[in-house]
């Protein structure tokens, strides 16, 4: 990526990522416009694929110990709830299961031992703003300091929420013919932070690689750039994107959680082992261009390539591996690391360029 090029770059990332971009916000209003203005000065119409959904939005959550008042987090999708209840790390059928660094699979092992509710915390000191989990107890996040305050005792657990009429709207990209390759990044975020890595990067390095590619691409596949929407409210837009045939896809590259200073490829996630053949062809590609870059297991993390993964498509996933500001007010525009940016667009781009050819 040029000097110039590089600075246009950070200023646009600049403007998107200093928004909340959940979706029905204002933020996110005005992120949808800031992309529809990029391709306007491409001259390019992007496809439009609005859809509505329903999604419960936390107001306000706390935990009660006697007189004391502690503030939580609930995540998106927990419905307004009162209940009691003892909060433990060794939890039995009842109590509130008290988790650290929560991942879904933990989650759903809470749910299924009778947790009445999940209170979860992280290393970094911040809440955790939680995406939709699908869970049908509550998940609430409180700080790390807070916690000799609740542990081991008996809780009073209380969310307020409304429940509103959503419109998500997908963004769709096409270049070339032949069988289809998706790139992909979500626009959305959760209801705190600003997504800067989940996945503001990855929005702005999709746009970029569109804008390198738009007018010099020669390769025998069809490449199309998605961007979705109502991600962090169980991967709506992906979904909603899928709903039809997938006869022609080959395979889906997901950006979600680049920009961090520890880049990898995730082999494995929560929803399983990702595309072995283009997998296969990234570490081949890595190896000719001389980068090196971990493979991991991270099967805390998920993303909008799952819903392509569950429709028989082979899966890149690229992101960073740990991704410690993942959903705290930390992943913010401070936080993007930029010569993992600058790695990550010339590893893609010559990527998708010789990707027939590996």
């Amino acid at each position: 990526m040029k000097g110039d090029q590089l600075d246009f770059f950070k200023e646009f990332s600049y403007k998107l990522l200093t928004y909340n971009r959940l979706v029905g916000t204002h933020g996110h209003r005005r992120a949808l416009e800031l992309a529809e203005s990029f391709l306007e000065y491409l001259s390019v119409l992007p496809q439009k694929e609005v859809f509505s959904l329903k999604e419960y939005l936390p107001q306000e959550s706390w935990l009660q110990v006697a007189e004391e008042k502690i503030k939580a987090v609930a995540h998106l999708g927990v419905k307004s709830v009162e209940l009691e209840g003892y909060l433990k790390r060794d939890y039995l059928q009842g109590d509130i299961a008290l988790i650290p660094d929560l991942s879904r699979d933990k989650a759903l092992r809470a749910q299924e031992g009778g947790a009445s509710a999940i209170v979860t915390y992280t290393s970094t000191g911040e809440y955790l703003y939680g995406g939709y989990t699908g869970l049908s107890i509550p998940v609430l996040s409180v700080r790390e300091a807070d916690l000799p305050k609740v542990e081991d005792f008996k809780v009073s657990l209380r969310v307020n929420s409304v429940e509103k009429n959503l419109q998500g709207t997908n963004l769709l990209l096409e270049l070339g013919r032949g069988p289809v390759i998706y790139i992909t990044a979500h626009l959305d975020t959760v209801h705190g932070g600003y997504g800067a890595l989940c996945s503001g990067v990855g929005v702005a390095l999709l746009l970029f690689l569109y804008m390198e590619l738009k007018d010099n691409y020669k390769v025998p596949y069809r490449l199309r750039f998605l961007l979705t929407d109502a991600r962090e409210m169980g991967s709506k837009g992906a979904k909603f994107h899928l709903r039809g045939s997938t006869k022609h896809i080959f395979y889906c590259i997901n950006l979600e959680g680049v920009g961090w200073h520890s880049p990898c490829v995730v082999y494995k996630d929560a929803g399983g082992y990702n595309g072995e053949r283009i997998n296969e062809l990234f570490y081949k590609h890595l190896q000719d261009v001389g980068v090196k870059m971990d493979f991991c297991s991270a099967e805390d993390r998920d993303g909008d390539h799952i819903p392509f993964k569950e429709k028989g498509v082979q899966t890149l996933f690229l992101s960073s591996c740990p991704l410690t500001v993942r959903h705290t007010t930390y992943d913010n525009y401070e936080a993007v690391c930029w010569d993992t940016v600058e790695l990550w667009y010339e590893v893609i781009l010559s990527f998708l360029r010789r990707f027939h050819r590996l």
